[in-house]
């Protein structure tokens, strides 16, 4: 190598350096940001080469502007990645019970999750609906007393229509069968309280009675701890105790039977009764679900 190439290579080092420093001094004033430390060393350790690269990248993000890098927040971690990706904060508020949302929640967050759980059907969820009229934001407050009213209105709606099919002729099944399914979907509801709830507890007693009378073999399993049930609630405890003795005794190979005779020993304080149901209940045949198989192990435990 001779003095000329020699020369020639150090200049351009000079040269790179002087750019590599200046890149440095002007692009911290410029963005404050540690990685143009990293550019600049890059380009004092790739002569030519480095400063090439983020030249030609320069020019490539002018002619393709696709908005700011936030160097704060890359990492090569990949579960970062993957959280990152798989995050909608707009969809998780959806998504999340409304329990937490109107406990924990600001009020702008509790009012979108009050309007999105509105586009759904809230029939089936009147709890959280009551439950959020006693929120102590008011237009949440609002927006829950106007769906819960809607909604009886629409029950209201439907009980007025089959109320006169029902009194024209009480002895068609369809019409009976019809009349308690929409008793039966408002008591499931969790929307109703005191007296109003009592007001539908009695509608649905005289319902099944009804349907006994001139159908029982139509008294389903539902409707039978449904029965149990609503009686016990109006205080009407021998009939639900009848009630329940009545389901097991036409339906002995039904599971919920033996859970309404049980339940209602419990209530009664017939602990030698209950057990003697349990025992049964666990000596038969029967495939018990998950909730039954809770209640089983629960008192086997005890």
């Amino acid at each position: 190598m001779n003095l000329n190439s020699e020369a020639i290579i150090f200049g351009i080092i000079m040269i790179n350096t002087i750019i590599a420093i200046l890149y440095m001094i002007i692009m911290w004033f410029i963005k404050r940001q540690p990685h143009v430390f990293l550019r600049g060393v890059t380009m004092l350790l790739c002569p030519v080469v480095g400063i090439l690269c983020y030249f030609f990248c320069f020019l490539f993000e002018l002619l393709f502007p696709n908005g700011n890098v936030d160097y704060d927040n890359l990492s090569m971690d990949k579960s970062k990645k993957e959280f990152l990706e798989t995050v909608d904060k707009e969809h998780e508020m959806e998504v999340l019970p409304l329990e937490e949302v109107l406990t924990v929640s600001v009020a702008k967050d509790r009012r979108r999750a009050m309007l999105n759980m509105l586009k759904m059907d809230i029939s089936e969820k009147l709890s959280l609906v009551r439950k959020a009229v006693e929120n102590d934001d008011s237009e949440t407050s609002h927006y829950a007393a106007a769906a819960l009213t809607d909604v009886f209105n629409q029950f209201n709606l439907q009980l007025n229509d089959i109320q006169v099919k029902y009194d024209n002729d009480r002895t068609d099944q369809k019409t009976n069968v019809e009349f308690l399914d929409i008793v039966l979907r408002i008591l499931n509801s969790g929307g109703l309280l005191g007296v109003e709830e009592t007001k539908y507890y009695y509608m649905y007693i005289n319902l099944v009675l009804n349907l006994e009378k001139y159908h029982p073999e139509a008294i389903t399993e539902t409707y039978y701890a449904m029965m149990v049930s609503a009686l016990e609630k109006v205080g009407r405890v021998q009939d639900a105790e009848e009630w329940a003795e009545k389901s097991l005794k036409w339906q002995p190979e039904v599971e919920q039977s033996y859970l309404n005779v049980m339940y209602i020993k419990y209530i009664l304080g017939k602990e030698e009764e209950f057990q003697e149901v349990l025992k049964k209940l666990t000596g038969s045949n029967i495939a018990l679900s998950q909730k039954g198989l809770d209640i089983v192990r629960f008192w086997l435990v005890k």
